[in-house]
């Protein structure tokens, strides 16, 4: 995770540089920057660079507002038993440290974690969307920026009242947040370029007892399902595609086509048509022929179908999130069933054709992406940027992420802050309260690569199995040259919005009947390319055009 600690140490400079220009504050505090601690930003006109306006530009709030400002913050409902996101310990303790302090109305509003682009339509549509419109993924930003969400933004403004985070965050916001030469939002941190706790679970004791080294390529994935099945041991597992779109880099070759991937890479549709994804069907369609997959891998819509079969024994594979959860929902259970089971981590480059790279999806350089409500007043936008920068401490962010040393969590002799599981009132949400520091930061926070090392073991591990996130973190380290980030691009994809809720059900039937019916290569050939035309005339063509009109325009990052 080479790029990870770069960005962490990078961060943790940057935070602290900032921090010693505040004059004469705690580091909790908010205050003004002397001019010649601010940061070099673009002005209102695109790609002018100037120092930071002078102080005398603008009002010192850090004694507080003369009279009282409402900022409304969204924060993500997710349905979790005996939470209430709006009003809990949490959302008071900011109210108090900052709200108090700076004479500010602080009023979270819930936004529906699987409803928010509903949520937010509905909002904006009747003018009572909260101050700050966010969302993790860009294409949604453009589709609120298209629908007239946002103000536009004034760097020197943003650089003034948040210092410390503008220190972090200024050149990334400067490339990403510009939306028709306009800086129109801005994004919180992320650290972790790639998910350190996903992997897929492999029956290793399969493996050995058949004598079969982890696979390192897709020929020699398919000859080891091939074997398990003989053995009549079970089959992999292959979940419906219907969400997040990314199943087809290994299929991509490397380096990967740049103008390819930009024009059909994308979690919101899926890229049917592209060369990619069609060699990534074909091997579905044989797995699927041959009995290496779930028969009913198409009736598993949300991945409960393929924990199930690896619990009872009937799969070979299992991918999920690998947390301290995974030992009570995953491996007691198959214990309980399959007393001699031995889980390993699967090597990504099993799923990659022979000769080819085992490529995945990198993430952003950024987290949350949010801009202000174009009805904010002014107070309003400066509060949100306070707000922003109270936030951006040392002090506050730990807090807000940890809780307090002897209640929320107790530190080892590795210097881990080890959660107690307290259920007291200063309990954490079960997300260590991410929905409200992810303004912020997209993960939490560590000084140095060991210490983040250390601290998502201890994390995410299930207690005696400390041994797969060390494979996931090690592999990704092994594979970190071949993930990319997906293409951003800078102005709103309109038929994307248009199109994308029909296209993903006609992906649906058209890729299941595909892998399900065509029972040759000339099957298949026929199939794909009627297929492919009507999934093109039903507005992936259009898509395609628009981003091509951006890509060759370059507008995008």
């Amino acid at each position: 995770m080479k790029k990870a600690l770069q960005k962490i140490l990078a961060a943790g400079l940057v935070s602290a540089m900032a921090l010693g220009t505040l004059a004469g504050c705690g580091s909790s505090e908010t205050s003004t920057a002397t001019t010649e601690s601010q940061p070099e930003v673009k002005t209102e006109e695109a790609g002018e660079t100037t120092p930071e306006a002078a102080a005398s530009d603008f009002t010192d709030y850090s004694g507080g507002f003369p009279e009282a400002v409402t900022l409304q913050v969204p924060v993500y409902e997710r349905g979790w038993e005996g939470w209430n996101p709006t009003d809990n310990y949490w959302t008071k303790w900011i109210q108090e440290n900052f709200g108090d302090k700076y004479n500010v109305n602080v009023e979270f509003v819930s936004i529906g974690r699987s409803t928010e682009v509903q949520d937010f339509t509905q909002l904006l549509s009747a003018g009572s969307a909260p101050t700050f419109i966010f969302h993790y993924d860009y294409p949604n930003i453009l589709a609120y920026y298209a629908q007239g969400a946002y103000q536009e933004l004034n760097a020197d403004e943003i650089a003034y009242y948040a210092p410390t985070f503008w220190g972090t965050m200024g050149d990334i916001i400067k490339d990403y947040g510009v939306i028709d030469d306009k800086l129109m939002v801005v994004m919180g941190d992320r650290t972790e370029l790639v998910s350190s706790n996903f992997g897929t679970l492999i029956r290793k004791d399969w493996m050995d007892e058949l004598g079969i080294e982890m696979p390192t390529n897709l020929d020699e994935y398919n000859d080891m399902l091939l074997k398990f099945k003989e053995a009549g041991y079970g089959f992999g597992s292959e979940p419906l595609l219907a969400k997040s779109f990314n199943f087809d880099y290994n299929f991509r070759g490397w380096p990967n086509d740049a103008e390819g991937r930009a024009l059909n890479s994308d979690l919101a549709v899926a890229s049917f048509t592209w060369e990619p994804t069609k060699e990534y069907l074909r091997n579905l369609n044989y797995e699927y022929q041959n009995g290496l997959i779930d028969p009913d891998f198409y009736l598993d819509t949300d991945g409960n179908q393929s924990k199930s079969n690896f619990v009872a024994g009937k799969a070979a594979t299992y991918p999920c999130y690998i947390n301290a959860g995974t030992q009570e929902n995953v491996i007691d259970p198959l214990l309980a069933q399959n007393p001699d089971a031995e889980i390993a981590i699967l090597d990504p480059a099993a799923k990659s054709p022979a000769g080819e790279a085992p490529q995945g999806r990198e993430y952003w350089p950024f987290g949350m992406i949010y801009g202000i409500n174009a009805d904010a007043t002014d107070e309003e936008r400066i509060a949100a940027w306070m707000y922003v920068e109270w936030m951006s401490q040392p002090d506050v962010i730990d807090t807000l992420q940890n809780g307090f040393e002897g209640k929320n969590y107790e530190v080892t002799e590795d210097g881990i802050k080890a959660p107690t599981g307290y259920t007291g009132e200063e309990k954490l949400s079960n997300n260590d309260n991410g929905d409200y520091w992810c303004l912020v930061n997209a993960n939490k926070q560590y000084e140095t690569e060991e210490e983040w090392r250390k601290s998502i073991i201890f994390s995410n591990a299930p207690v005696g199995y400390e041994y797969l996130i060390e494979d996931i973190l090690a592999y990704n380290d092994k594979y970190e040259e071949y993930f990319t980030p997906d293409t951003c691009f800078t102005v709103p994809i309109d038929t994307l919005a248009e199109y994308s809720s029909d296209l993903a059900e006609l992906w649906k039937e058209s890729y299941v009947q595909l892998v399900t019916k065509a029972t040759t290569d000339e099957e298949f050939e026929s199939m794909y390319e009627s297929m492919s035309q009507s999934y093109l005339d039903a507005g992936y063509q259009e898509i395609l055009d628009e981003k091509q009109a951006a890509f060759d325009a370059g507008q995008y990052h």
